[in-house]
């Protein structure tokens, strides 16, 4: 069993377009737990079907990866950091917490498990009906198509590139963030610009629709400085059409929203807008809401900020809506607890 997550050192991975992540010098073990629960898989499956009949009334218009890319970009200038070491792993998290929360996969039922961290634990594909989310579709695919279950902290590493493992290497989801631009060029949130740099002219994409970033924006901050948490639906400025009320997890999905800002070194660019104390305690918060959410159930823990005492409660009723998704959200909190840990791994 692998006693944790490390980071890989050694050679750059040449396939890496985004060429920000280190490759593996180390590599996870893959844990076996024996799994016997096809059967299981597939009366769980049936058991859900009303809920993906609704699905496309409740999904949400940005995905969470979407919303971090918004968050890292220039606003003017249309690119993210190129020193950026740490989104493009954060991405890939989120990409396993989208399909979670879509019910596409979900921790492999085991009474074993306990055994193992949660990033070390086993994932199974519960659905492969399409989200028609490209990234998401694609990830999806790969997933479906192995043979085997493998960990989170696996998954995460394949979809990054991250493996010397020949078999494993066609996982690898590449221009991501081009990709997830693109997508937010196509909902009308950012626009193509042409700009040089120096010797060669690259496409950027500066926002479109303010309204669309400053309702993520708003978001965060009222999360990591409100005492009680209350979402506005921005029925007054237009951003209530990509946070609509009929969304599913809404609270839930702002909670890691503000995670994998922080894990993706981007939530500084929200904070600009706050004090110094307010930046600080704002950061505290942060930190408080990673080991919160970071193990399933989700339970009270010391706050020493005073802040969002109204939060756990409103997420616990999200959950208690959700019946019989235990290993969906026992997912989402292994790909939190990553986040935790992101700085000692990158």
């Amino acid at each position: 069993m692998s006693s944790g997550l490390s980071r890989r050192k050694g050679k750059k991975n040449s396939s890496d377009d985004e060429g920000d992540l280190d490759s593996i010098n180390d590599k996870l073990n893959n844990i076996s737990i024996s799994n016997g629960n096809a059967s299981n898989s597939k009366s769980y499956e049936k058991d859900n079907e009303l809920g993906n009949e609704n699905e496309e009334s409740s999904a949400p218009v940005l995905t969470l990866l979407e919303e971090v890319l918004l968050i890292g970009l220039k606003d003017k200038e249309g690119y993210l950091s190129f020193w950026n070491d740490s989104i493009s792993y954060a991405l890939r998290g989120l990409i396993l917490i989208e399909l979670t929360l879509r019910n596409r996969i979900r921790m492999v039922s085991s009474p074993n498990r306990s055994r193992f961290e949660l990033s070390d634990r086993l994932v199974e594909v519960i659905s492969s009906k399409p989200t028609g989310e490209t990234l998401l579709d694609e990830a999806l695919k790969h997933m479906s198509s192995d043979s085997e279950n493998l960990s989170v902290a696996n998954w995460i590493d394949y979809l990054s590139g991250e493996t010397w493992n020949l078999m494993k290497a066609n996982y690898h989801l590449k221009q991501v963030r081009e990709r997830l631009a693109k997508g937010l060029v196509d909902k009308g949130v950012l626009k193509t610009e042409m700009k040089s740099f120096l010797l060669f002219d690259m496409a950027t994409h500066p926002i479109n629709d303010p309204k669309a970033k400053r309702g993520v924006i708003n978001r965060i901050i009222n999360l990591l400085t409100a005492r009680n948490v209350i979402l506005d639906d921005g029925a007054d400025d237009g951003t209530d059409k990509y946070f609509p009320s009929s969304m599913e997890w809404r609270l839930l999905r702002s909670v890691i929203l503000v995670c994998a800002c922080n894990a993706a070194n981007v939530l500084e660019n929200v904070l600009v807008e706050l004090n110094f104390n307010q930046r600080d305690n704002a950061f505290q918060r942060a930190e408080e809401l990673l080991s919160q959410y970071s193990s399933f159930p989700f339970v009270e823990k010391s706050s020493k900020s005073g802040l969002g005492v109204n939060l756990l409660t409103e997420v616990n009723k999200e959950v208690d809506r959700h019946a019989k998704w235990e290993l969906n959200l026992e997912l989402v909190a292994a790909v939190v607890d990553i986040f935790s840990k992101m700085d000692s791994i990158l």
